[in-house]
């Protein structure tokens, strides 16, 4: 990855899905989903923040996203579409839409 686009947001924002509930998000360049909801004041659920417990689970229903980590997410829940919040971030311009209502 270059330089540029660590220092510029690939999206600004993202739709989030909780509770029944929609919210847009603003997310930062270099943010994970989780910390851009976490900064936006949205309670997303999430313990470790280190990919390990798989609290922040989520489905990816829209746009793609890069995971540091995927030690909480089985072959299965990957190939179905389920991402780690704690650890993704937009890895494309495609709106992204993470649902947290599994």
């Amino acid at each position: 990855m270059s330089a540029g686009l660590l220092s510029e947001s690939l999206v600004e924002t993202f739709r989030l899905t909780l509770d029944g509930e929609e919210h847009i998000v603003p997310i930062a360049a270099g943010e994970t989903l989780l910390q851009a909801a976490l900064a936006a004041g949205i309670d997303v659920p999430h313990s470790c923040t280190q990919g390990r417990c798989g609290s922040c689970m989520s489905l990816l229903r829209n746009g793609e996203v890069s995971m540091a980590s995927t030690r909480a997410l089985s072959p299965r829940s990957k190939e179905q579409g389920y991402v780690l919040a704690c650890q993704s971030r937009p890895s494309s311009s495609t709106q992204i839409w993470l649902d947290f209502d599994l």
